[in-house]
């Protein structure tokens, strides 16, 4: 269209603004909201104003629109990792064109999936398969298993990569933390964390390259679900060539706005100081990095990480420990050096993120906020917690005073309640549970995320999730703790626009604020609630610029089930 104003009509458009939450058009200009109402009473005011001419643009008549997603907690570096590799999982993940990839239900049929693909691999390269589950396929995978399929593997991994690892497996050998072993004190092949990878990066190195490709590949997992603001939470975490690539590599793909969504980075902090020795060099390291204020990719605070998994058991539960048997009590970094770090990026006004997965590890961040407050009063921080499992109501009520921020891995409800209940018990693996409605009755900021590789990159399963509370065997974890669809939708615009800092420009359809909608072919707030998982998803508007998604979004649930 040639004219400088696109006036967009639309079935409903649902604004999150409560002082005009529904219309029925919006007028774009300059990739910004011009306004908001209906057709015939924008055009009026438009040609009665010094702006020109304007459009109208029915492709949406018949259609939701909504302010563009915002997706506060993904890893886009690693979905582009997985996705140039091999799916070996129990539940079905999303293709980028539409569709989804084939489930191996056991751990059986993975490994005749593995052999499968060794048959047909280059001599000499690394063959990497993704997602696979143990709580799902019905066991672990050890390193005798990987040896019968081939010579490499990632997480689980075999006796040739310890062997060029220069990895002894010798019982007496000295034990690398993060490296599992077995009755007679060998390794076993299991991998725990990024600790244990850390120790067979030379050999594994080159599995962890992002290229310009593969990135590119992945972009349609976001703007075919309607998002157009994405936060990277772990910038150069896992790059075996550096920040500096991580950046030169999201400068070419996300910089120019061409990808159909900006981009919010959080630069994880351990592996900064692991590199550059000390909380002072990080600083000076990431502060270098700034971005020019046209670039939709932008550093975005700092990623810390303090426990482990609770459905992988490699993180401290506290009383009375692992309902399973399992010991797990195993911290990725020590609760003093995150301590330290909020209190000192607290100090210089950078807000940070932390996971923390049990209520151990989220009194060591309510606490270390606590402190820095006192010493320095910032009111507006906001700091965030991320997955928030075990967060109690007390420490919500906590988080309330200081100002703290919480998202539940809420998509974990679905994929994993069943083996949350097994692991944890009825409270705090049940009804307890990622408890949104708490926050959300005592007024924290709670917003919510799929975060893969933990989960399929759905944003409308973890909305549906929050929502139902249903598992995949079908119970259901706790109705107190149930939240409306309005709720939900709030959380995944304008909620996570605020934590994010972004609010003033995302989150909301109002005058002013970027033309950012996600665009639906059925009402969200009209349709059953249970359907709210398989909603279809026409695409997004990007700063005033329409994006198709892929034709199908809803998940076959008979592929697994």
């Amino acid at each position: 269209m040639s004219a400088d104003i696109i006036i967009y009509p639309a079935k409903r458009v649902i604004t999150m603004d409560p002082e005009n939450p529904e219309a029925t058009a919006v007028a774009v200009k300059d990739g910004r909201i011009l306004g908001i109402g209906d057709a015939d009473n924008l055009m009026h005011c438009i040609k009665n104003s010094v702006f020109g001419a304007a459009e109208i643009d029915t492709q949406f008549q018949n259609k939701i629109l909504m302010p563009g997603l915002v997706d506060a907690h993904t890893h886009p570096s690693s979905l582009a990792l997985e996705y140039a590799n091999h799916f070996v999982a129990q539940v079905p993940w999303n293709k980028p064109e539409g569709g989804f990839f084939p489930t191996y239900g056991t751990k059986k049929e993975v490994l005749a999936r593995l052999k499968e693909l060794d048959a047909i691999l280059p001599k000499g390269q690394i063959l990497w398969a993704t997602h696979y589950d143990d709580n799902q396929a019905g066991g672990f995978l050890y390193r005798k298993d990987l040896d019968e399929v081939s010579m490499f593997h990632r997480f689980w991994i075999n006796s040739a990569v310890f062997k060029q690892a220069g990895v002894s497996l010798e019982p007496n050998a000295p034990r690398l933390t993060g490296v599992e072993l077995d009755e007679n004190n060998i390794p076993d092949g299991n991998l725990i964390e990024s600790t244990g990878m850390s120790h067979f990066i030379s050999v594994l190195g080159a599995c962890f390259v992002t290229t310009e490709e593969s990135m590119k590949k992945i972009i349609p997992l976001f703007t075919g679900q309607g998002m157009t603001t994405v936060a990277e939470s772990a910038f150069g975490g896992f790059s075996p060539k550096g920040i500096d690539a991580d950046v030169s590599l999201f400068q070419k793909v996300f910089a120019d706005g061409k990808a159909g969504f900006r981009i919010g980075a959080m630069p994880f902090y351990h592996t900064l100081k692991r590199g550059l020795g000390n909380f002072d060099a990080v600083w000076e390291k990431i502060q270098s990095l700034a971005q020019p204020k046209e670039s939709h990719f932008q550093l975005c605070g700092v990623k810390l990480y303090l426990d482990g998994s609770i459905i992988a058991h490699t993180a401290p539960l506290g009383w009375p420990g692992y309902w399973d048997g399992f010991s797990g009590q195993h911290n990725e970094n020590s609760p003093e050096d995150v301590r330290e770090a909020i209190i000192r990026f607290h100090k210089l006004g950078v807000q940070t993120f932390t996971h923390t997965n049990s209520a151990l590890a989220s009194q060591v961040v309510i606490d270390a906020v606590e402190e820095a407050q006192s010493m320095c009063s910032r009111p507006d921080i906001r700091h965030r917690m991320e997955h928030c499992y075990g967060i109690t109501s007390a420490q919500l009520r906590r988080c309330k005073v200081l100002g703290i921020a919480v998202q539940f891995f809420s998509s974990q409800i679905y994929y994993y309640g069943d083996n949350h209940l097994t692991v944890q018990g009825p409270d705090r693996g049940g009804y307890r549970l990622l408890p949104a409605k708490t926050a959300d009755r005592l007024g924290v900021s709670w917003g919510m995320h799929v975060d893969p590789p933990g989960a399929p990159q759905l944003p409308w399963i973890a909305m549906w999730a929050a929502v139902q509370r249903k598992t995949l065997q079908g119970q259901q974890l706790g109705t107190g703790q149930c939240v409306s669809v309005e709720s939900v939708l709030r959380a995944f615009t304008l909620e996570h626009a605020w934590q994010l800092r972004m609010d003033d420009e995302v989150g909301s359809i109002e005058f002013g604020k970027k033309a950012d909608f996600c665009v639906l072919e059925a009402d969200p707030l009209t349709i059953a609630p249970d359907e709210l998982k398989d909603i279809p998803v026409w695409g997004t508007v990007f700063e005033g610029t329409p994006h198709k998604g892929f034709s199908k979004s809803k998940i076959e649930f008979s592929q697994t089930f």
